[in-house]
């Protein structure tokens, strides 16, 4: 990379920004004010930080089982819509996730077992986070999902494997044998971690 490339990639990253916590979850919740009787919850890099990983995320990132009425930005691939939602001075991408595709199923139970905090704040369980970053599939994915693994307690893997036999039945095998090499990972990651405390 030659030195004009590297400043190029200097100026578009400090361009980017990133949202925080609170002001996704504020974002979000300022859309999700219009979707009476619809059910919906945080996903992505948003509800990566509610569960205490933080980590730049550029939007919002929402699953919900019925499209707004409202202008959207795009349309999404895969189903649902982009937004753009003006929060104190500044414009927040809100992605409306209503799944379309050959993962519809397993976002519609995800919703069905969304959390909802004491705050009011919905979001997706530790255990099918772990199913949809897989699903997923994108580095940065698996890098949340090893996470979630690693965290002690976060993760019952054994409602992991359920909530895929609910979705697959008797096909479900072939995916909770590729979860459990994930979980085999953060293992072995694990286990490095606490040897290397002691070196």
């Amino acid at each position: 990379m030659t030195e004009s490339d590297i400043n190029k990639l200097i100026r578009q990253n400090i361009a980017r920004e990133t949202v925080s916590t609170e002001d996704g979850i504020n974002a979000g919740s300022a859309l999700a004010e219009k979707a009476i009787g619809t059910s919906w919850a945080f996903a992505g890099g948003i509800a990566m930080h509610i569960y205490g990983y933080v980590r730049a995320t550029t939007d919002v990132d929402i699953i919900a089982d019925h499209d707004l009425d409202a202008g959207s930005e795009r349309q999404l691939t895969f189903g649902g819509s982009s937004y753009k939602v003006d929060l104190e001075g500044r414009s927040i991408v809100v992605d409306w996730i209503v799944r379309s595709d050959e993962n519809a199923k397993f976002y519609s139970e995800a919703l069905k077992d969304a959390i909802v905090t004491e705050d009011g704040i919905r979001v997706v369980s530790p255990e099918w986070l772990v199913i949809l970053k897989h699903l997923a599939g994108r580095p940065k994915d698996k890098l949340d999902q090893i996470w979630l693994l690693q965290e002690s307690g976060l993760v019952d893997r054994e409602t992991v494997k359920g909530n895929i036999r609910r979705v697959l039945g008797e096909y479900a095998s072939f995916l909770i044998n590729d979860i459990q090499s994930d979980f085999d990972y953060a293992d072995v990651l694990t286990l490095r971690g606490e040897r290397n405390k002691y070196d």
